[in-house]
């Protein structure tokens, strides 16, 4: 959220009124360059879900603070008649920082561009980055997102949102990484009985590194495009109990829903929290076939057998589905030996796309104490599918 917060005070500096009049030849075009640089950042922090532009989310806040620290220098000279050769601002000394942040937009983008086809599978109870998701309203492609055996899940939710509550109520969600957690929040969050039932959505995310005021800014985000409150750009000067403040106001009186989402410490008290369980086989088989050949396609017969045991040794994880299946459409002929292959081959298969699955359930590894890591990787010892006596692991 730093970046993001980075991104927003400079648009604001090169929004100041009358700035372009300061400005002449040359150092215009490099205003209006490091704008548009600034909205697509902009733009992406807030709407991206990759979890990859976490590893460019500090690259983008220096070079944006350096670049408002050299546009308010230049201002400043401009002032002070410092920098000022025949009525022009010389240019040059914001070359520089144009060309970081230029070089920095085409590292973003050709990091999207490769990963386009890969958001489905990465947006499945994933590693969503708490800067990027203040509004999780999803692109076309991502509503038709294919989720077997969550159904059920979703009308209790819907039930409970809808049903006869108190005057708040807190509904959590519980389960292993990849079971399709956040799957079942953003589906609740779209689905259009609750959306004609509640007035103001707001989505917020949490991560293992809390932080207050970075809450607030992603919950007026979503309140500002539904609700006009106060210019956006006025946020960074607030003090947090402002925006707390703001927040308050805004939310009440309205039916309002707000997804509180990727919790590592206990939140809140419930008095029923929802429980997801690992889906069944034939869930898990309708999964992996709908990935595979869509809704409307049928699949050959003779791939159903062991499509079925693919879909069994993914142990119910939609997750793992979801990787299994972008691997069989992606680079597997879709022929019996090919799908054998891939059966007993699964585990390599899984820990070689790191990003996509490990890196989801490595979470709750790095999440254990300290006495329990070394008992969990014991278990490496074990084959798989190995029975192990209960005294022999203690």
């Amino acid at each position: 959220m730093a970046a993001y917060t980075a991104v927003i005070s400079l648009l604001q500096t090169l929004d100041q009124p009358n700035i372009s009049e300061l400005f002449h030849d040359h150092s215009t075009e490099m205003l209006d360059s490091l704008r548009a640089t600034a909205e697509y950042f902009q733009d992406v922090l807030a709407n991206t879900s990759n979890e990859k532009i976490k590893s460019f989310e500090e690259d983008i806040r220096v070079v944006v603070s350096e670049a408002e620290d050299v546009v308010e220098m230049k201002i400043s000279e401009i002032i002070k008649e410092e920098s000022w050769t025949f009525g022009i601002l010389q240019h040059h000394d914001m070359l520089p920082v144009v060309e970081k942040m230029d070089t920095t937009k085409k590292q973003v983008m050709e990091l999207l561009s490769h990963d386009a086809d890969q958001i489905l599978e990465l947006t499945a109870d994933s590693l969503i980055d708490a800067s990027s998701m203040s509004d999780p309203m999803l692109s076309d492609h991502l509503k038709d997102d294919i989720v077997q055996g969550l159904d059920g899940d979703l009308e209790i939710i819907d039930k409970r949102l809808r049903g006869p509550t108190s005057y708040l109520d807190i509904v959590t969600i519980s389960g292993m990484g990849g079971i399709g957690k956040t799957t079942l929040a953003k589906k609740a969050y779209d689905h259009l009985p609750i959306r004609y039932h509640i007035d103001i959505f707001v989505w917020v995310t949490i991560s293992q590194e809390f932080r207050y005021r970075n809450v607030l800014l992603e919950a007026l985000h979503c309140i500002s495009k539904q609700r006009v409150i106060v210019n956006t750009k006025e946020y960074v000067k607030m003090e947090d109990n402002e925006l707390a403040d703001l927040v308050q106001k805004n939310l009440k009186g309205p039916r309002y829903l707000v997804v509180v989402d990727d919790i590592w410490t206990i939140y809140a008290n419930t008095s029923s929290p929802h429980k997801m369980n690992l889906l069944d086989l034939d869930n898990s088989w309708k999964l992996l076939r709908d990935k595979m050949f869509g809704l409307e396609h049928d699949h050959p017969p003779e791939l159903e057998e062991i499509g079925k045991k693919i879909a069994e040794k993914c142990q119910g994880l939609p997750l793992i589905i979801s990787v299994i299946a972008g691997h069989l459409s992606k680079t597997v002929p879709k022929t019996l030996e090919s799908w054998k292959y891939v059966a007993k081959t699964l585990s390599e298969i899984i820990a070689s796309h790191p990003n996509k699955c490990l890196g989801v359930l490595g979470l709750s590894y790095h999440h254990l104490p300290n006495r329990l890591k070394p008992c969990f990787l014991s278990m490496g010892d074990f084959p798989e599918d190995f029975q192990v006596e209960t005294w022999r692991l203690i």
